[in-house]
């Protein structure tokens, strides 16, 4: 698995790879920096022909089939307490709710066509262990709800009421535009190296490491001599943020974007990293011409590899993260700063 892992990450192909063999040891190999964490991770697809689907579908037998294939995926993901899957239906959101003290997680499909999946915050081995068993079992579930949504339209559509043309022969009018991997980190009590520890703003931390310079109080920006403008009260500011985005090195219409956010709320204390993969419906190759988005892409589980080991973990995490804070140590949380 480690030479196919590498060549994976090499050639940013992760087909035939399976996610769910990556041991957290494997994970950890090669940081210079441990973070500890995760505050959150939300996955978005977005689904076309679907509309306001209240008025359209039978929301309880969409509702029925999804809840089925959920429990499919808990018990290819090796997850216990299926029992506990819950399901809600109201206007225009399907919500399935998996109560678990470890593996917790809530999946939404709206009316406007979202579908989101939402974890909160834990430790990152526990998260690494969710992931990794969960998240390829992903587009098995999007799969089977597009089956779900075409098979009740063309009951509306066309009057099927008898459900008599097969689901392998149904007219497909719901598809996956577009979708994102969203890794939430949160890193605070910034303390430098080799000077007794003593505590320092996230501020000082953006300023020595992303090379930043601030505007006055008429938002001009200065330069000093040495290229950077270094006010020594920051009560006049209220807030930070970085962030830049790359394109895949591979596949056409993925975007890679790293996010860093320095709010004022408690003393300055915090740095919130956001790490978004995501597929943008257009684009433009280096001839200019415009192309749509290989959307079957976040149908497979090679996306959600991809996303998590050469993009949250490689660029991330031991890229991103790593360079931000460079010179100081600290700490994570799973939760809100105090």
């Amino acid at each position: 698995m480690t030479d196919e892992l590498e060549r994976a990450q090499r050639d940013r192909n992760y087909a035939g790879i399976l996610l769910d063999e990556v041991t957290w040891e494997y994970f950890c190999t090669g940081f210079t920096r441990f973070v500890g964490n995760i505050r959150g991770f939300t996955f978005e697809a977005i689904l076309s022909g679907v509309g306001r689907w209240v008025n359209l579908v039978d929301s309880s037998r969409v509702a029925l089939r999804l809840h089925g294939a959920i429990e499919d995926a808990l018990t290819e993901a090796r997850f216990a307490n299926i029992a506990n899957l819950e399901t809600t239906i109201s206007d225009e959101r399907l919500s399935f709710e998996f109560r678990d003290t470890d593996y917790a997680f809530g999946l939404d499909f709206y009316g406007d066509g979202r579908v989101v999946i939402t974890r909160l915050g834990s430790t990152l081995r526990t998260f690494h262990r969710w992931y990794t068993h969960f998240m390829p079992t992903v587009p098995d579930i999007l799969s089977k709800a597009i089956a779900a949504f075409d098979a009740e339209l063309h009951r509306t559509l066309e009057g099927n009421d008898s459900g008599s043309v097969p689901v392998d022969e149904i007219p497909q009018r719901v598809k996956l535009l577009t979708a994102s991997f969203t890794f939430d980190v949160v890193c605070h009590n910034f303390r430098p190296y080799r000077e007794n520890e003593r505590q320092v703003r996230n501020l000082d931390v953006m300023m020595e490491n992303i090379a930043i310079r601030l505007p006055d109080i008429n938002g001009r920006i200065d330069r000093t001599a040495d290229g950077a403008a270094l006010p020594g009260d920051f009560g006049s500011y209220g807030r930070m943020d970085y962030r830049v985005s790359r394109t895949h090195p591979v596949r056409e219409g993925i975007v890679q974007q790293m996010q860093v956010m320095a709010p004022s709320a408690s003393d300055w204390s915090g740095l919130f990293f956001q790490l978004v993969y995501s597929g943008a419906a257009f684009g433009s190759d280096a001839r200019g011409e415009r192309f749509r988005l290989d959307s079957q892409h976040f149908l497979q589980p090679a996306a959600a590899a991809d996303a998590y080991i050469s993009f949250f973990r490689n660029i991330g995490l031991s890229g991103f993260i790593h360079s931000v804070t460079d010179g100081y140590s600290f700490d994570t949380t799973s939760g809100s700063l105090a």
